[in-house]
């Protein structure tokens, strides 16, 4: 995971999303706050209060093996991950494509 990454597209991306929850939502945690103390690397805020505790369970194997980067997840939090890929090639449309 490149936390470099996820710092650097975070904000834009979040602002030209259509989905009305993360284009109001702010991340969160180490990448994005200065003196951020609360063990959260990168997270976004979106009020959803939802029971994590059998996903988290799940998720301390990962921490206790040093496979976990993004921090810890507090309440009406979503972990936020953004990841390159490869661009795209635009899609030929039906009328040109030789048969």
């Amino acid at each position: 995971v490149d936390l470099d990454f996820i710092c650097g597209h975070a904000k834009g991306i979040l602002e030209a999303t259509p989905i009305s929850y993360l284009k109001a939502a702010h991340p969160k945690g180490m990448l994005f706050q200065e003196n951020c103390n609360n063990g959260v690397v990168s997270s976004v805020f979106t009020e959803f209060y939802v029971d994590h505790a059998e996903p988290l369970a799940v998720l301390e194997q990962y921490k206790l093996k040093g496979q976990w980067c993004l921090g810890e997840l507090l309440d009406g939090h979503e972990f936020l991950a953004i990841f390159p890929i490869a661009p795209v090639s635009p899609i030929t449309p039906m009328g040109q494509i030789n048969y």
